[in-house]
């Protein structure tokens, strides 16, 4: 068999179903090695960047190991964006890019550039194959890396002579590893010390908090999470990547919190806990608004629960140091506190304040949703959806206007991953290629992509991807004719300065029907119920616009802007008579 014969095999011997991208001159070995592999199924995309995105959303979506492959030179730059999300955000992803022949190195030959130096700073590890007989082992090599310890992203790059030289089976076996296909193939547990130390900080709290990220969703932890905060009534707030770490529905929820997406009450509950528990989050600056929620000059006692250990104390100093996988660590935690009943019963009449506080949350957002204004109102969008939507639903959006809304205002009534928002380096144009990985990570849910028409002109061409498929997905997209993000803070920090934020409106379901697509347009709030129900009924491919009402006059639950639209509107109050 030649090298690219070789790594297939080993591909489908790992257990990998699902490979996304795209040809190039340099990977044709590993195209007709595929054509005569069955057990593995190649989605064809329209870009690169779409391939990554693809094998990101499916790996989050499924729990297994996302594949993507590009070809050399332009391919494998084009590639890397959603490699670089994926690792951020700690999912297991493997990039394969074919590349210009070992024999011709330095002579510079057509797109020769140094992958292993372009994708080292974005993976757990990089690595170039010399000669076929190195495949084997490469593979099985970076599928335990990326699938223990803190999850991430690898690559190899492929070239052509090693794809086509031949390799004798005989002396370099092949010996496939399918317990290294999904994440965490490895589950650590921190030390029994480190658990007690934790468990003693945690009954000494008078009002301790749980802040869960990604990590609880990567580990599956949800069912853990939820039996240990329900059971010591220990509210639980989530960052974004971490929705959906609890159920939002269960009374110890809060919500997410920090600067994008946390409900008016939800902040606030932070800032006063006496234990912050981290569990799986990096402390990040959007979840910890800036490091100020906790604050890092006077900062509450704290746990940090990881897998890296780069990230306990790394903000905050640790009480305990909890060195392990979020579900095995919360078990052992569980375990550990003694007394249990008495604990929740001190703590109990907390979740009574935070259950008034979320019923005047949701009441006010109600008023809001019931709107009947032109452009239609994002929570009116993001209610309707919640009415439509099953809660085993994915949406897959884009890091601009529909994250805030989505985060505070779309319950999730059942635990688990069902939204997927890139939160790691927020690169425009996610969620139209994303909601195919979706689709092949958890082909028997509802799977609906949420867009902004900022997003849409950087991948608009998985259009034709996802109709050639004719996959049953929806995609809605918020219409304001800018790049909104950026127009909102020229808006609230730049004195209405608005500069090359603004484009054309088009005719976007025209063009979705020229995809193949149904293609709808919706400008009366008093349609968007029946579009979109007749969009998710019809088991087609759609494309659904909202012209909806953009930041500067409908301000997103992004806590700095609220606080400086609040500043503003304080400096034009009328001073009243008497005053002054």
């Amino acid at each position: 068999m030649n090298g690219a014969q070789a790594l297939v095999r080993m591909l489908a011997g790992s257990g990998i179903e699902h490979i996304f991208g795209l040809p190039g001159d340099t990977g044709m070995a590993i195209y007709d090695a595929l054509y005569h592999e069955p057990a593995i199924t190649h989605v064809m995309t329209r870009d690169e960047r779409s391939a990554s995105f693809m094998a990101d959303v499916y790996a989050r979506v499924s729990g297994r190991i996302g594949v993507c492959e590009g070809p050399s030179g332009g391919g494998a730059t084009y590639i890397v964006p959603g490699v670089a999300e994926a690792h951020g955000s700690a999912i297991s992803v493997l990039c394969l890019t074919s590349d210009t022949p070992v024999s011709q190195d330095h002579r510079g030959v057509l797109t020769e550039i140094d992958q292993v130096g372009l994708f080292r700073p974005i993976t757990k590890r990089s690595e170039r194959i010399h000669q076929p007989s190195g495949l084997p082992d490469a593979v099985r090599r970076v599928l335990r890396i990326a699938t223990t310890g803190r999850p991430g992203a690898v690559h190899l790059s492929l070239p052509e002579d090693a794809l086509s030289g031949a390799l004798d089976e005989s002396e370099n076996p092949l010996h496939p590893e399918p317990r290294f296909s999904s994440f965490p193939a490895v589950r650590q547990r921190p030390d029994p010390h480190d658990v007690e130390l934790a468990a003693a900080a945690i009954e000494g709290a008078q009002a301790p908090l749980i802040v869960a990220g990604g990590g609880v969703l990567a580990s599956r932890a949800w069912d853990e999470l939820t039996a240990f905060a329900e059971g010591l009534n220990i509210p639980v707030a989530t960052s974004i990547n971490g929705k959906g770490s609890i159920a939002e529905t269960s009374p110890v929820s809060i919500g997410v919190v920090g600067g994008n997406g946390a409900r008016s009450y939800a902040n606030a509950w932070v800032a006063e806990a006496d234990l912050v528990v981290f569990i799986g989050t990096r402390t990040d600056s959007t979840t910890t608004l800036g490091w100020t929620l906790p604050s890092r000059v006077e900062p509450p006692r704290s746990i940090h629960i990881d897998t890296e250990a780069k990230e306990i104390g790394n903000t905050y100093p640790s009480a305990a140091m909890l060195l392990g996988d979020a579900r095995e660590t919360l078990r052992d935690l569980s375990a550990a506190i003694r007394n249990r009943p008495a604990i929740a019963e001190r703590w109990r009449p907390r979740l009574d304040r935070l259950a008034k506080e979320k019923a005047g949350y949701w009441a006010r957002i109600e008023q809001q949703a019931a709107s009947d204004s032109q452009p239609i109102k994002p929570q009116r969008l993001i209610k309707v959806l919640r009415s439509l939507l099953d809660d085993d639903a994915v949406i897959v959006a884009d890091p601009g206007t529909p994250t805030p809304y989505l985060a505070a205002q779309y319950e999730l009534r059942r635990a688990g991953r069902t939204t997927v928002i890139p939160r790691a380096y927020g690169g425009l144009g996610y969620a139209l290629p994303g909601v195919v990985g979706a689709y092949y990570g958890a082909p028997d849910r509802r799977v609906v992509g949420m867009t902004g028409d900022g997003s849409y002109g950087f991948s608009v061409g998985e259009l034709e991807t996802i109709s050639r498929l004719n996959l049953p997905i929806v995609l809605i997209q918020t219409a304001n004719n800018a790049f909104g993000w950026i127009k909102e803070l020229q808006h609230v920090y730049h004195d209405d300065r608005y500069y090359s934020v603004d484009f054309h409106g088009v005719n976007y379901a025209a063009i979705a029907d020229g995809f193949g697509l149904r293609g709808y347009d919706v400008t009366d709030p008093a349609d968007l119920e029946g579009t979109l129900r007749d969009a998710l009924a019809d088991g087609r491919p759609a494309f659904v616009n909202v012209v909806t009402e953009a930041q500067m006059t409908e301000t997103p639950p992004v806590a700095a802007w609220e606080d400086a639209e609040a500043r503003r509107g304080a400096a034009r109050e009328p001073v009243a008579a008497g005053e002054g």
